[in-house]
């Protein structure tokens, strides 16, 4: 319950506060310290004043997931009903989704390029199960949802491996994306069944290198997580932590958002609050380097590690909560 609501966490966190590159822009708009839920700016500026207004106008306010947070939460839904992923069910609930959306950008809560991608390819007749129904960014969205995996199949690494790249690949057919996506998912599930981080990389390298050579391509992709390992180095001082976002880069490329979500959990392995801020407050695309911080700093403490007000102030929190319930009932033999 932990992971899969601490991806909820990171995710409305950003929601309003996303996408400003210039830290001194953020802090003129949110304060020198985010540390709550915040609505959008509607009268802001910057490259992307234009999505604050947009989402602001739309009703989106402090404490509202995203539409990545609205396409997780299907997905646990869809687990949840099912009693197990069921890839045809969830691309059913993606499809009325779609229906609400025009294919645009501002559309929605704001619709970003995968799904735009995948919008596009389902509305020109492709099926779900065509290799090309998805996009070719290299976003983190499909990691984000693959949390609600890792949490149902922890115990299960192979199945988890297989089952993520399933799910990835109704979004992405892009090889980069699905193994770093796949390989998150690994990372997410190991710290829910207790591996230490020390030894996250083994565990992985331990899997059924058939299977996950199957559905993670890239060798030293699937093993990144080791990389938040310099937050331990005594040679290497980031006073300040959130900036490492700005090291690894501040994009929506998971290749920059992991970096950055596996050095805060090493830097804060107790500390759900510190880890999700460091990741909010390195501006940017912040939403998804928080959500994804958020899935695996939530497996390392558990549910009563989050604050109680991070839980309180989300939208519909008690109807999380049961879902996430739910979802975590599945795994209990």
């Amino acid at each position: 319950m932990g992971a899969i609501m601490g991806v909820f966490v990171g995710d409305a966190l950003g929601v309003g506060t996303q996408w400003y590159y210039d830290l001194d822009e953020l802090k003129k708009y949110y304060g020198p310290w985010i540390s709550d839920y915040n609505d959008p700016v509607p009268n802001g500026s910057g490259k992307f004043a234009e999505v604050h207004k947009y989402r602001y106008d739309q009703g989106v306010r402090a404490g509202d997931m995203s539409q990545t947070g609205q396409l997780y939460a299907l997905l646990l839904e869809s687990i949840a009903d099912k009693r197990g992923y069921d890839r045809k069910d969830f691309s059913s609930r993606v499809d009325k989704l779609f229906k609400t959306l025009n294919g645009e950008n501002y559309s929605g809560r704001y619709t970003d390029q995968a799904i735009r991608e995948t919008w596009a390819h389902r509305n020109a007749g492709i099926a779900w199960d065509d290799p090309k129904v998805g996009s070719n960014a290299i976003t983190s969205d499909a990691a984000q949802m693959n949390v609600a995996l890792a949490a149902l199949l922890f115990d299960d690494p192979e199945q988890l491996t297989k089952s993520a790249n399933r799910n990835t690949k109704l979004f992405y057919y892009n090889d980069f994306p699905i193994t770093h996506a796949v390989a998150y998912s690994l990372v997410v599930g190991g710290l829910i069944s207790g591996v230490p981080l020390a030894d996250m990389k083994e565990h992985i390298l331990a899997i059924n290198r058939r299977v996950v050579t199957q559905n993670a391509l890239y060798y030293d992709s699937t093993i990144q997580v080791y990389v938040g390992q310099a937050a331990w180095d005594p040679e290497i001082k980031i006073e300040r932590p959130h900036l490492v976002a700005k090291l690894f880069g501040q994009h929506c490329e998971i290749q920059q958002l992991l970096p950055a979500a596996y050095y805060f959990i090493h830097r804060y392995p107790d500390d759900f609050e510190s880890a999700v801020l460091a990741a909010i407050n390195g501006g940017g695309n912040n939403m998804a380097r928080a959500s994804l911080t958020g899935g695996l700093s939530g497996a390392m403490v558990g549910l009563s590690g989050i604050p109680d007000r991070l839980i309180k102030g989300l939208k519909n929190h008690e109807q999380l909560l049961k879902l996430a319930g739910r979802v975590a009932d599945l795994t209990q033999k």
